[in-house]
């Protein structure tokens, strides 16, 4: 009985290793002459892509290591001729499935730069949002290689931040002036993804009149512009969150107020700064006057 136990377990070990053996094998290079036999429509689209002109310039990847310098060694994929039930077909990396960090670190391979090494300080990787979400390296548009133009890349998740930009007051970003890269860096940041360190420095790049610093500083502008503003769009002018003078008066209740015989009765028909017209700050007046 022990005889036969010892044969069935010798048979079992017999159809085990062998596969583990195949398993373990390593990959080796095969060039991308190999991989467009099969894969001839990904290689055209890669080869008229940013990454296929410049990788063999900027990164001095030639040709024929192209494929294999983001998919990994192709030795054990090309031998398993399509046949995915071969331990080896799976040995190749496709980034566009990989999800979190294991998607973005192939493209970090090559992408150093400083900005997009701050990815795992952004909200985009927080949510678990990768490279592959917003790019393409085989058929991505322009020197980005985004899949969408850039403000559309941004608006499939920030829908109303689309819809804000549409509102009558709003940075010139659909006409073309400006895009949302210029105050944000989409791959991180630690408040909402801006260049700068606060939302003031990253204002006072454009805005830098209202900088300051001024004699008579005007407190809601030194703590943050968002106190009065949206940045991204508003139907009252100059971005405000309300239209004059209802913003200033959630701070300043009882200024120029007036009695009358039907009780208390506000100047609401003017404009604060019709009188007030260094609201921002000003070296001559502490009411921001003349």
């Amino acid at each position: 009985m022990k005889l036969k136990k010892l044969s069935w377990i010798a048979a079992a070990l017999a159809l085990v290793v062998p596969f583990k053996a195949a398993s373990a094998e390593t990959a080796t290079l095969v060039g991308s002459d190999t991989c467009i036999a099969c894969h001839s429509e990904q290689a055209a689209s890669f080869n008229s892509s940013t990454h296929g002109k410049k990788m063999p310039i900027v990164k001095g990847i030639t040709a024929d290591k192209s494929c294999e310098s983001c998919h990994g060694a192709g030795s054990l994929h090309a031998a398993a001729a399509g046949d995915k039930t071969n331990p080896g077909f799976a040995t190749i990396k496709n980034p566009s499935k990989l999800k979190g960090s294991a998607a973005s670190a192939t493209c970090f391979a090559c992408h150093n730069q400083k900005d997009v090494m701050l990815w795992d300080t952004g909200t985009h990787a927080a949510k678990g949002l990768t490279c592959n979400t917003c790019h393409s390296v085989h058929n991505g548009q322009g020197a980005k290689s985004l899949k969408k133009s850039e403000g559309e890349t941004c608006y499939q998740c920030h829908k109303n931040k689309k819809a804000e930009m549409s509102l009558p007051s709003h940075h010139p970003i659909e006409e073309g002036k400006m895009t949302c890269n210029g105050c944000h860096n989409p791959h991180g940041g630690t408040s909402g993804n801006l260049k700068a360190e606060t939302v003031n420095e990253t204002c006072y790049k454009c805005h830098s009149d209202k900088a300051g610093p001024f004699a008579h500083e005007h407190d809601p502008v030194t703590e943050n512009c968002g106190t009065c503003h949206k940045p991204h769009g508003s139907a009252n002018q100059n971005l405000l969150k309300q239209a004059q003078p209802y913003l200033c008066l959630r701070c300043h209740k009882n200024e120029h107020t007036v009695r009358q015989n039907s009780g208390v009765s506000d100047l609401r028909k003017r404009n604060c700064t019709d009188c007030h017209t260094y609201i921002h700050g000003s070296d001559m007046s502490g009411a921001f006057g003349h």
